[in-house]
């Protein structure tokens, strides 16, 4: 009975914030599609099923114009784009001189988004952030290889983020507090970050952040994150440490837009996930939440000593900021992309 009352949108300042009234309420993005950037290292079978998942079954008649590929394996020749597909795209047949495809082949492939491989210049998640030429949207879709985001619920966020252009729009919440706060002030001592999942953003309901292993993004704050005036500090501790990109793309976003006057606040889409790296990732590692922590403890230590505040001061209400809206709209109606959000419960009570 749920998904019969289900509808999209915010309700900002007593205002109904829709994907059809968001160009007269907000100063939303008049893009018509957007690019999928994926994420991938040495899993050339995890990679082969997402370029298939983003680029054929969902495809353009869900939005996705480009695929690209961040390929960051240094020495080795990324495969040609056709051998991702069990089919070759129609102007590769045409200029192989194979015979006509057959209709049902034929609309498979005018679905088929287009895909480029980015070679970058080095191995570095900092890599995934880099500005790509060629872009036919302002709007990306930055995604690990091992994240599948049903293809209606990957349309949603892209309506959510076109409503919210400057802000980051994804599936996986998270919250960032400071630990002990009354002796950050009355005793001058340095800000301990504590980094919290699913359970604590739903149980108090509550979050500042999503992450980058699937959300959306403006690809402005490409070019921010790895020009000069993202502090270098920070890209070379996440080269150290092989973490916390998506950290500092948030808190760079955050700090950015405090400082133009427009707070822009994350959105959570609440819609149908597979994350396939769920027993092999590095978030599921003994000391993640731990690592996590000190990640955004030592970046908003950088923020200070550049003379900015730390970013993510202020979070949100779960229900205030999801995209998905329930009928009759109480609180616990909200859920996670897939269930295996539940156990990850380090630091719950910090």
């Amino acid at each position: 009975m749920d998904r019969t009352f289900q509808s999209y949108g915010l309700v900002l300042n007593n205002m109904d914030v829709t994907p059809s009234t968001a160009t007269t309420t907000t100063k939303a993005s008049t893009s018509t599609s957007f690019a999928v950037v994926i994420n991938t290292y040495k899993r050339p079978e995890m990679l082969r099923d997402a370029i298939q998942h983003y680029a054929d079954t969902c495809g353009k008649k869900f939005g996705v114009g480009q695929v690209f590929i961040v390929w960051a394996e240094q020495g080795v020749q990324p495969p040609d784009p056709d051998s991702f597909f069990s089919t070759p795209t129609l102007r590769s047949a045409s200029s192989r001189g194979a015979s006509s495809a057959s209709s049902s082949t034929q609309n498979e492939q005018s679905n088929r988004s287009d895909l480029v491989v980015l070679q970058t210049p080095k191995d570095s998640l900092n890599s995934r952030f880099l500005p790509i030429d060629n872009l036919n949207s302002e709007a990306i879709f930055m995604v690990d290889d091992d994240v599948r985001v049903d293809c209606s619920s990957l349309y949603n966020g892209f309506m959510g983020w076109k409503a919210f252009p400057d802000t980051m729009v994804g599936y996986y919440p998270r919250l960032a507090k400071i630990r002990n706060p009354h002796d950050v002030e009355q005793k001058g001592r340095d800000k301990d970050i504590v980094y919290h999942t699913w359970p604590v953003v739903f149980f108090r309901h509550r979050f500042n952040l999503v992450l980058t292993k699937a959300s959306f993004l403006h690809s402005k704050y490409l070019k921010l994150y790895s020009d000069d005036s993202h502090p270098q500090e920070i890209k070379d501790y996440i080269d150290e440490h092989m973490n916390c990109e998506d950290v500092a793309m948030s808190m760079l976003i955050a700090n950015h837009t405090n400082n133009n006057g427009a707070a822009a606040y994350p959105i959570y889409i609440e819609g149908s996930v597979t994350d396939m790296g769920l027993f092999g990732g590095i978030s599921t590692g003994s000391g993640h939440m731990m690592t996590r922590s000190t990640c955004l403890s030592v970046l908003t230590k950088v923020y200070e000593k550049h003379g900015w505040e730390y970013p993510l001061t202020e979070d949100v209400s779960l229900k205030s900021r999801s995209w998905l809206r329930h009928f009759p709209g109480f609180w616990w109606q909200i859920k996670p992309g897939n269930v295996f959000e539940w156990p990850s419960v380090g630091n719950i009570f910090s």
